[in-house]
């Protein structure tokens, strides 16, 4: 038990070393900023990845609960990982024209963040077999609290080669993150894959098809609608503050340079603060939560997001940033730990591995309509400066307040009919 759960929270910090790289602090800002492509070439590609694992996330779900195991997905999904993020990373150090490195970059980003948003479906559902439901809450603040920190230690490890005090090969600057990145995940998931024992439960005989998976998980899914009224409020409410918490973190790095002018080190600096206060805060919070109340403390935490996400979109003052690392930090610690914590208390123990297939599939349909929403946008108002991301912001704010309205409606207990 103490080796899987140390190897599972291994994991956690190995994903976030790769989306450090490979996401908006340094792929976007190289899109965006370095190579002067709209927003909406980043956010859409994101939003392309989300689109297909909106499509697919519910079939994997179902067909891991059929199979009754996670660990084999997460093997091979790993391995995808690794070889895409090698792709990316020489392509983007190649000779090719800009256009073509950008486009086959934007093409391997698509690839990694698809599988990466898939893992998670199988990475989540084993929390059920690392706690029990007097610790779930602890568990799962400290998967996030790992998680944080690993970001914290990967985004400074990336620094010096982003600074271009380290040049492993091709042109110095953000470009040279990505292989260092991809090879720190690769050393830190690779034990997930060989020590994991997940226990064996009885495989189902019959074969598994398609048809059989498609069949369960619309059912599934009407099941939800018509006779989990509870569960549907949660997740609806999980999507409009995932929306805007998906769409800032996406775009951050972009608007602390738009918005604020300040430099890259000074960009890691505010999100390594934020991070480093989410780490402690996404574990207390879970122990909070299994004393007081998932659902109360998860309230609080997305109040103070709407708060400090309004502070910052009509803020110009770079200090307002620091207040912004510390608040937001917070929030971000305490939102994911307290909402995966409250669907695993909520939802039926028998289709865990299908409830959160829909809980990803809300969460990225939220990724799909926020950076997109936030690309429209900034693409109508480009020529307004700093306005298309106070406007877009704004509009993220308001979503943010009808998922908080939702959420106040949601009862904790399990209720099915």
């Amino acid at each position: 038990m103490k080796r899987n759960l140390s190897v599972w929270l291994l994991y956690d910090a190995a994903n976030s070393f790769l989306m450090a790289a490979v996401t908006g602090l340094y792929l976007g800002q190289w899109i965006v900023i370095d190579n002067g492509f709209d927003d909406i070439w980043y956010g859409g590609t994101f939003t392309l990845a989300t689109l297909l694992l909106l499509l697919t996330s519910p079939f994997w779900g179902a067909w891991s609960d059929k199979l009754g195991r996670r660990k084999p997905f997460i093997s091979w999904m790993t391995i995808v990982l690794i070889v895409f993020g090698f792709l990316l990373s020489f392509t983007v150090n190649s000779q090719f024209s800009v256009l073509f490195r950008v486009m086959m970059a934007l093409a391997f980003f698509l690839v990694i963040q698809y599988v990466y948003q898939i893992s998670l479906i199988f990475y989540n559902s084993l929390l059920d077999k690392l706690s029990t439901s007097k610790s779930r809450g602890k568990i799962s603040g400290l998967g996030s609290a790992v998680g944080s920190f690993g970001w914290i230690v990967g985004v400074a490890l990336l620094l010096p080669f982003n600074e271009g005090k380290i040049t492993l090969f091709g042109q110095p600057g953000r470009t040279q993150v990505f292989l260092p990145g991809v090879i720190l995940f690769a050393l830190l998931a690779w034990p997930m894959l060989l020590w994991f024992r997940e226990p064996r439960v009885k495989e189902i005989k019959e074969k598994i098809s398609f048809k059989d998976i498609y069949n369960k998980t619309i059912q599934g899914l009407k099941d939800l609608l018509k006779k989990n009224r509870n569960v549907t409020l949660f997740l609806l409410a999980f999507f409009f503050i995932s929306d805007a918490i998906q769409t800032g973190e996406l775009y951050f790095a972009i608007l602390m340079d738009q918005i604020f002018k300040v430099s890259d080190p000074v960009k890691v600096q505010i999100l390594g603060m934020m991070f480093l206060i989410a780490v402690p805060a996404a574990y207390v919070l879970g122990r909070l939560a299994d004393k007081y109340g998932t659902k109360r403390l998860l309230v609080l935490v997305c109040f103070d997001l709407i708060l400090i996400f309004a502070l910052c979109f009509v803020a110009s003052d770079p200090r307002i940033l620091y207040l912004f690392a510390v608040f937001a930090g917070i929030g971000w610690g305490g939102f994911y730990t307290l909402f995966r914590a409250l669907l695993v208390k909520i939802s039926p123990r028998s289709q865990l591995g299908e409830y959160f297939g829909f809980y990803s599939t809300f969460e990225r349909f939220a990724s799909i309509v926020g950076p997109l929403t936030w690309g429209v946008i900034t693409l109508m108002l480009r020529e307004h400066g700093i306005l298309k991301y106070r406007v877009a912001g704004f509009g993220l704010v308001f979503l943010m307040i009808i998922g908080l309205f939702l959420l106040t409606k949601v009862k904790e207990e399990k209720v099915f009919a």
